[in-house]
């Protein structure tokens, strides 16, 4: 017999058993037999993948329900809002293909982004929305403005787009809704402008807990502690019940302001007097709180018996303490627990390299480097940024130290002799370089990302102006020294914002009050 007339009568072992169903596969071919067919939305909570998720889209088609926009809604919502795969991608290419959206789908999708890692998607959104010829709702602003305060949205003038969304809400009458109103108070406060957010909460009629958590958090960002704690007693009188964001904001007024007892007093009273089960973000706040004001081993031990397991960024909170107060022994035990959860974050090395360059210890810092080096890890380099005319302006440290001098390298150079006029030094022991002198350690001071951008936000806005800068990291001690020192030469208000809060400089001061 010929070898291929053989090969197909005898059955492959292989290729005459067919693959076994998976129990998905089953439901759905049951849903297509039945008679009428089913509506798939039961099928949905069950999918584990995204190819899962193609095999309801494609069951829709067969059941034409890829014109009934009730479904689509409802199908796209859970796209935005499961755990289990990153599906916006997804959602917004459904979204793409729907001829004729209304204004539920399109909320849907913008609030599908606020949940997500890029927000600032939501603002292009609105804007197609509008185009439309749709009317935003109250379901609308609450997702828009959250993403107008999102990291992103932040380095692209944000601020202008929240203050005209809040004009586009006060002439459609949208201003008394309580969950607007929140969001404009928690837009404000992300973007800068504590002043508005202020402004919004006390024209509010009817303040709910996540308006008075959100004026809290707001006030506790900015420096303003005690306001906060104020804000929170005034609640109290209202008779309106906290919830866990308004404690995270507490908390966090406490580890700003140095307030220990305050800060224990309000995280026991989570569970004792309100049941309240505390977050990570909740111990988070009170290992800092504890670290910030010298506590390091007590803050070692609230870590070690938390009932939960400790994240990275828990054991993180208390390395940047014990750099802080020149704690190199507690420093080591620490960054061995970070080790243990994850070895690969730059900024780990470089705390604990810094600390020990400022005790002297070099064959640490020799060591600490070559670590890094070996395991392939990389310092993230500190980023400012300033927005102007809708243009944004990205410095980063080290610019101009070894390139042909500019109109803002100069600048710099003259701003700094006139701020050592009024008593600026220069604090080059935060340059661990032992091979540099004191002149090119003071170079190197001089191009930090935070005074580039000021120096150019100086060159480039009119006099009396507020200077708006965003820092990817935490702002130094003698940026931070010399933007107070500017802000009271040039008469102007800075407001930086570092990864952790805010800092508002005026006359020469800070909010945080050089406690950050």
């Amino acid at each position: 017999m010929h070898l291929f007339v053989a090969m197909a009568t005898v059955p492959s072992p292989i290729t005459s058993i067919s693959p076994p169903k998976s129990k998905f596969n089953e439901k759905i071919s049951r849903f297509e037999t039945l008679n009428p067919p089913q509506n798939p939305l039961s099928l949905l909570p069950k999918c584990t993948s995204l190819k899962e998720l193609k095999q309801i889209q494609a069951f829709t088609i067969k059941t034409h329900l890829q014109n009934d926009l009730n479904f689509l809604t409802k199908f796209i919502n859970f796209c935005t809002k499961s755990p289990t795969f990153n599906s916006m991608e997804y959602a917004h290419k459904l979204f793409d293909n729907i001829s004729q959206p209304d204004v539920v789908l399109f909320n849907t999708m913008a609030r599908g982004y606020s949940r997500s890692n890029t927000p600032i998607q939501a603002i292009p959104l609105f804007s197609q929305l509008l185009s439309f010829g749709f009317l935003p709702d109250d379901y609308t602003f609450p997702s828009v403005l959250k993403a107008c305060s999102s990291a992103k949205a932040l380095k692209e003038g944000a601020l202008d787009l929240g203050k005209w969304m809040h004009e586009y809400v006060k002439k459609n009458g949208l201003d008394k809704n309580i969950k607007v109103s929140t969001a404009l108070i928690d837009m404000y406060a992300k973007c800068g402008s504590l002043e508005d957010a202020i402004c919004v909460f006390e024209n509010m009629c009817i303040r709910d807990t996540p308006a008075w958590s959100a004026m809290i958090v707001a006030y506790a960002t900015h420096g303003k502690g005690y306001k906060a704690i104020e804000t929170f007693e005034e609640m109290r009188k209202a008779g309106v019940q906290p919830d866990e964001i308004t404690f995270l904001g507490l908390l966090y007024a406490c580890s700003h302001n140095g307030l220990v007892d305050e800060g224990w007093r309000f995280f026991s009273s989570m569970s004792d007097k309100y049941s309240i089960i505390p977050g990570i973000k909740h111990y988070g706040c009170m290992v800092d709180l504890l670290g910030r004001t010298g506590n390091l081993d007590e803050a070692y031990k609230f870590i070690d018996e938390l009932p939960i397991k400790p994240t990275p960024i828990l054991w993180r909170t208390l390395l940047a303490a014990c750099s802080s107060h020149g704690d190199v022994e507690l420093g080591k035990r620490v960054i061995e627990r970070i080790f243990e959860l994850d070895d690969s974050h730059g900024g780990d090395y470089v705390i604990l390299s810094n600390l020990c360059a400022r005790a002297g210890r070099w064959e640490d810092v020799d060591f600490l480097r070559k670590l890094m080096n070996d395991r392939g890890v990389v310092k993230v380099p500190g980023c400012s940024s300033i927005e102007m005319d809708n243009v944004v302006h990205e410095f980063f440290s080290g610019d101009g130290v070894n390139t042909i001098s500019t109109s803002l390298h100069k600048a710099l150079d003259e701003l700094m002799k006139e701020l050592k006029m009024v008593g600026y030094v220069p604090d080059t022991s935060l340059v661990f370089h032992a091979e540099m002198g004191e002149a090119e350690k003071e170079i190197s001071l001089r191009y930090h990302s935070e005074k580039l951008a000021i120096g150019y936000g100086l060159l480039n806005t009119p006099p009396g102006s507020t200077i708006r800068v965003v820092k990817n990291l935490r702002v130094c001690g003698d940026c931070h020294s010399a933007a107070k020192h500017i802000s009271q030469i040039f008469d102007r208000q800075i407001i930086l914002r570092d990864v952790q809060r805010f800092h508002h400089f005026r006359n020469g001061k800070c909010s945080c009050g050089d406690f950050w």
